[in-house]
């Protein structure tokens, strides 16, 4: 009995050490802030050596132009109409706490580059909860935001995330090789030749993202 005794203090001891620890770091993050798993990596490139069974099919994919996507109405579109653009590609949510400033930064970049050939593509995504109305409020949205390219809303991360999700994820992962997206607005900027370059999370400033749009302007095609 005395050692049965001594057990059950040892784990009733731990239990009441482990609570509160437990208690404090149950809390997460506030509604409107990614977690660190969305930042890009230091490196600002994917690992061009990296792969894996799970991923074949997404590497043997050789770039953006494969894709087919859907406007708001149902119509096709395969992202080949955009070669020779340099594109950013967005998952937008109408009722997220960064969705006005990124807005407002996202239409002065596209109506300031418009003739130099950037093209912004946005794609609504309800899989944080924030974004409201489907593809009845994205065809409102692409009314109201000509200047961007507005697409039928999907999915970003699961099991029924959209192939072209896929593909960006696995060439431009989040730290820690992260394949998930952590949050709304998460950016991917491609090069002229379809081929993702950077990744920025939602918090990141604008002036980097315009700093490397413009570098990518001016390369040409190969």
């Amino acid at each position: 009995m005395k050692v049965q005794e001594c057990i059950f203090l040892i784990f009733t001891s731990i239990s009441l050490w482990a609570e509160p620890f437990a208690a404090e770091n149950s809390q997460g993050y506030p509604l409107d802030w990614p977690t660190s798993v969305d930042f890009p990596d230091s490196s600002n490139e994917y690992d061009k050596s990296s792969s894996s069974d799970e991923n074949s099919n997404e590497n043997s994919c050789c770039n953006l132009y494969e894709f087919i996507v859907k406007k708001p109405d149902g119509q096709d579109v395969c992202l080949s109409q955009y070669a020779g653009k340099v594109l950013i590609i967005v998952n937008y949510a109408s009722g997220c706490g960064f969705t006005s400033q990124n807005v407002h930064d996202l239409s002065k970049l596209a109506i300031k580059f418009k003739e130099s050939g950037l093209k912004i593509l946005i794609f609504p995504s309800n899989d944080f909860l924030q974004n409201f109305g489907g593809d009845i409020e994205a065809k409102k949205f692409a009314s109201k935001h000509p200047e961007f390219e507005v697409f039928s809303e999907i999915c970003v991360n699961g099991k029924t995330q959209h192939p072209l999700y896929k593909f960006l994820k696995t060439k431009l992962p989040g730290a820690l090789n992260s394949k998930t997206i952590k949050w709304n607005f998460t950016k991917f900027l491609i090069d002229r030749n379809g081929c993702p370059v950077q990744r920025f999370a939602a918090t990141e400033s604008f002036e980097a993202i315009e700093e490397l749009v413009q570098t990518l302007l001016q390369k040409r095609c190969y």
